[in-house]
């Protein structure tokens, strides 16, 4: 059915689009830690509030993925 079709792939996308999301909140992460580890450390409060921020969304979308069963 084409609708089924198309709810597949809207849950895709989220799931994609929250993918790659998460491989931004991992690397944001790290350049948190290195941001604490120089003198810039001050700049990681920041960092880490952005990937909450990121980790937030990822989760949102996983949950509006999940609300949409695939066929």
């Amino acid at each position: 059915m084409v609708i089924d079709t198309r709810m597949k792939r809207i849950h895709d996308d989220l799931e994609h689009t929250a993918d790659g999301m998460e491989q931004l909140a991992r690397g944001l992460a790290g350049h948190a830690v290195y941001l604490q580890n120089s003198v810039h450390a001050e700049d990681a409060v920041e960092v880490n509030a952005r990937v909450s921020g990121l980790t937030d969304s990822v989760n949102e979308l996983r949950a509006v993925a999940s609300s949409i069963e695939p066929r």
